[in-house]
């Protein structure tokens, strides 16, 4: 189960490190992604194998040029999907399908027909716009759709040690407690990742998400 959303690193520390976070940029584009939780995606990259990433909240296409070369690092034949309410000018390539479109409105993107077709293992990330609604919303959407060891992190959670949660309705860490509430025991909450460095010094707090056999 999600724990407090507490952290490891002091506030002081961890709002230097947002700082830089939000600084940020591959190959010239804004990113956004810290070197924890960079680390940790390349160990989960290599440990999973993905033929598909899933990316809710696409910014610039940054993060989702950053998974398509580390897959063709991996030598996987692999494909990222990226959606966003806004469309992604920057980027161009093969590898990587930007959808434009709303967290909330998923399934006019992600049909039934196009979700069956998408190659395993999946990787699904959820970092639309932090609020609690919608990141319960892209969680519960996903959430028939995963099979056992598809992964699925919840990104910034670390917004309730930051002290913003409020202005997010409690923000994505309130929106993964319910939906573990709910689901839980379909999922294991891997704390070999939250806890790589510390107890949870990712921005995905409590948020890396392994898919289990449904008890």
């Amino acid at each position: 189960m999600a724990e407090d959303g507490k952290t490891a690193l002091s506030f002081s520390l961890l709002m230097e490190i947002q700082r830089g976070t939000m600084a940020t940029h591959y190959r010239g584009i804004e990113t956004y992604k810290n070197p924890f939780d960079l680390a940790l995606y390349a160990m989960l990259l290599h440990q999973l194998r993905p033929r598909t990433v899933i990316e809710i909240g696409a910014h610039h296409g940054g993060s989702a040029l950053w998974f398509a070369d580390q897959l063709t690092a991996l030598g996987l034949d692999a494909h990222v999907h990226a959606l966003d309410v806004v469309a992604v000018a920057g980027v161009r390539d093969p590898r990587i399908s930007f959808h434009l479109g709303s967290a909330l409105s998923l399934g006019a993107t992600f049909t039934d027909a196009m979700l069956a077709a998408l190659p395993r293992p999946w990787l699904l990330i959820e970092d639309a716009d932090h609020q609690r609604t919608t990141t319960l919303t892209v969680m519960r959407f996903f959430d028939p759709w995963l099979q056992p060891s598809d992964w699925m992190v919840v990104e910034d959670g670390i917004l309730t040690a930051m002290g913003v949660a409020n202005d997010y309705d409690g923000g994505p860490h309130a929106a993964l407690t319910q939906f573990l509430t709910e689901r839980g025991s379909s999922y294991r909450v891997a704390r070999d990742y939250c806890d790589f460095y510390g107890h949870n010094v990712t921005w995905n707090v409590d948020g890396w998400l392994e898919r289990m056999a449904s008890s």
